[in-house]
Order: structure tokens, then sequence, then C-alpha cells
């Protein structure tokens, strides 16, 4: 690995208290891949500034944040991160592979439409076996899933219900009765989908698992654009310019992280090989969503194609108290993994309560879409997993794996990095 240029004096001052730290990463490209999520690239950008202040405060660095530069075509955008420690210093470009109006295009359709869609591919997950499928893999995603059309019954039931009492208030029978009813029950109906229904996100659960059924079977409208994020990945590593390339991948933009890479891969099969170390987190993964149907064939040579590429270091970050995740579950085997056996992914298991205070914690306790979301912003408390430390920090990707408590055991307590052991070392050169 390299060491970081341009800050020897700042290395040398403080080696005498935390030892000589050589194998850091003075430049890195992060390429993030979000999930089903309305979000632009300006809200992004917000988000992260925000979370960035808590990084701050857990880690004792520094941070300077650059303004948002979109892209040419207006979709994503980039941002730079100048990281600072006692004795580090890292620049961090924070490129968004975009794909939100996708999900805008989607909420645009017509309501009875995305109903209809949504009630199709629930037949379709039911008798393909794939709702089974998930149950197997990790009942609370199964849950997850069964919810949105739970509620969606019960929101119906409720507005009939009080249709029926208005209209017999209002109408003695016949016609009148009949279209009394139905149009207050479809006004109730409309009414519950818009609140509590938005609060509760059911027809954002419902959109993700039409999106995710197209998807499976290559019906998406995402082909194109997963085309134009690989072509990124090739670009930034011919380039040369970074010492270190992380592709990152949350929720079901873990499984399109998954798809832009294969794809890199089929065009440069060298890709790692040459240029600077190219890495893959996927966090609050829900790769099997897609994968364990059927119809996903092209997504599961995708995934074993990864993770049979030797040069390419890939890590997954699951967590039980995530019910969006598929947790001790293999994205590439689609098998229930309990132990790190050395096969990739490297599964590591957290715990989403460890990094949030007590009282955080319980606030978000019932708030299953947030506590998905830390997986993405900043820790309250230093432990093994830091997504921010992770993006921002000086230690390579590998020997953040190495380290038996990731970042905690890395850094001390006024933020200095502490020397690596032999072991961490060798761990940052292997892929």
């Amino acid at each position: 690995m390299l060491r970081v240029d341009g800050w020897v004096g700042l290395m040398q001052t403080s080696r005498t208290k935390v030892g000589q730290v050589d194998h850091m990463v003075a430049r890195r490209h992060v390429f993030f891949v979000a999930g089903y999520d309305p979000i632009d690239p300006a809200s992004q950008h917000r988000r992260f500034q925000r979370e960035a202040a808590q990084f701050r405060a857990t880690w004792n660095a520094t941070t300077a944040i650059s303004a948002l530069q979109p892209s040419d075509d207006g979709t994503g955008g980039r941002w730079t991160v100048k990281a600072r420690g006692p004795n580090w210093q890292t620049e961090t470009t924070y490129e968004l592979l975009d794909w939100h109006d996708i999900v805008l295009a989607d909420f645009a359709h017509p309501a009875p439409q995305r109903l209809l869609d949504a009630w199709v591919g629930f037949g379709d997950y039911v008798v393909s076996g794939t709702l089974r499928r998930f149950f197997k893999a990790f009942w609370r995603f199964g849950l997850f899933f069964l919810t949105p059309f739970v509620e969606v019954v019960l929101f119906a039931i409720l507005a009939a219900l009080a249709g029926w009492g208005i209209a017999t208030a209002l109408a003695s029978g016949g016609i009148a009765f009949v279209l009394l009813w139905l149009t207050v029950g479809a006004a109730l109906f409309s009414l519950l989908m818009r609140w509590p229904g938005r609060r509760w996100r059911v027809s954002q659960a419902l959109a993700l698992f039409v999106f995710a059924r197209r998807y499976a079977r290559g019906q998406s409208d995402i082909d194109q654009r997963v085309g134009r994020f690989a072509q990124r990945l090739q670009a930034c590593a011919r380039a040369g310019t970074v010492d270190e390339i992380l592709l990152v991948g949350h929720s079901i933009g873990a499984a399109i992280a998954i798809d832009a890479l294969a794809q890199a891969l089929a065009c440069d099969p060298d890709l790692g090989r040459h240029g600077p170390s190219v890495r893959l987190l996927t966090v609050g993964s829900t790769i099997p969503q897609v994968a364990l149907h059927p119809s996903a064939g092209r997504l599961r040579a995708c995934t074993q194609r990864v993770a049979d590429e030797a040069t390419i270091a890939w890590a997954e970050f699951q967590a039980r108290d995530d019910a969006i995740n598929f947790y001790r579950f293999d994205p590439v085997t689609l098998t229930c993994r309990l132990d790190d056996d050395g096969r990739k992914p490297q599964i590591r298991r957290v715990h989403l309560h460890e990094m949030l205070t007590p009282a955080t914690f319980q606030r978000y306790r019932w708030h299953f879409m947030r506590l998905h979301y830390q997986f993405v912003m900043a820790n309250e408390r230093r432990t093994m997993y830091d997504y921010f430390m992770l993006v921002c920090g000086p230690m390579p990707f590998s020997t953040m794996l190495g380290a038996a408590r990731g970042p905690a055991e890395l850094f001390s307590d006024d933020g200095s990095a502490v020397a690596t052991s032999g072991d961490a070392s060798q761990a940052a050169v292997s892929p």
C-alpha cells in the first residue's frame, strides 16, 4: 500500500506517541449506490454533511466537505471530503451512482396501476416460492415483505366499513347506497394510503417489491444505468489517481453495485490488477431479495463472478437489529452461513445498538427504516463497523477488515492512527 505523501511532517510529529503508521490511504474514490430511495443528490449531500458532524465528534477528527458537483447528465453528483486526525489526512471523492430518478418515475405511475402491479407481484412471489425462501433465509425480512400488503388490506377493510356506515346513514338503499358506499370507501382508502400510509412508507415498500421482481426478470428500467455505472468504475481505475476505489451498495443498491462491478469485470478482466485496488462493501444488503427469485439467474451469475475475482476484496456487514437485510445469509451461495470460513464475501455480523447510545437506539427501536440507514450514517460510539471511517479514514479497506475490532482498535482516543501489527499490515495488501 502507499504511504501518505505530502504529510510526512505531520506523521513524524506524532510517531513517538502512537508508533509508525506505514500503511495509509492518501486518496480514495468512493462510489455509492443507494437503495430504493427517492432522495436526490442534493439531499444526500446535506445528509452526508450532517452525519459528518457526528463522525468528527466520535473520532476526534476534522472534515472539510466541498459543495456538490452535479454530474453532466444531471442525475448524479460528487463531492470531496478532506478528513484529518492528529497523524493522518485523507482525501476522498464521494460519487453517487444515482438512480433516484428511476424510483421517482415508478412513483409517478397512477395509484391504481401501482396497486395492481404490487398484487400481481405478490402472487408471483408466492407461486414461485420466493416468499417461502424469504422466510427461510431470514424470517424478519419475510415479515417486512408482508407488512405493506397487510397494511393495504387493513386500510381497505377500514375504508369499506366506514363507507358502509356513512352510506347507511345518508342513503336508504338501492343504487344510491352502492354509489355512495363505493365513493366514500375509495376516498377514505386513498386518504389512509396518504396518512398514515405515507408515514409508514407503504407505497414505497410496494413499489420496491415491484421493482425487485422486474429486476429479477430483467424487465426493469435500470439496465442502461447499470452499464453507465460500470463505465464510471472502469474510467476511475484507468485514471489511476487514487490509492483505493471503494464501491458501496446499500439495501437493494447492493445488488445493483454487484451488477455494475460484474459488468466492469466483463469489459476489463484485469480490473483490480492494474491501477488502484478495487474493494466492495455491501451493507444492509438485500441481494437475496432479487437473487432468490427463480428468474434472477443473471444476478446470481454476477455475484458469483465478483466472488471469484481474487483481486477484489468484498465485505458484507449484516445486523440482526435490521429487519430489512438478510442476517447470517450468504448472498452468493444463498444459504445460511454462521461462520466466516474464508469464502467471499467476508461476512461480518454487527450490532446496530452498539453504534448508537442507548437513548438513541430506544428512540429508533421501532423505526425500521431509520435503523436500516444506520449502515450508511455516522456512529455515536466506536465499534467494529463505522461507515464514515471506512470511506473517509486513512486505513486501507482490508486493514479495517483485518482488525478484530475494526477501527475501534486502529485509532486512539485522541483520533490518532495506531501503528498496525504485522498481521494487520499483511491484511492491508491481501485482496
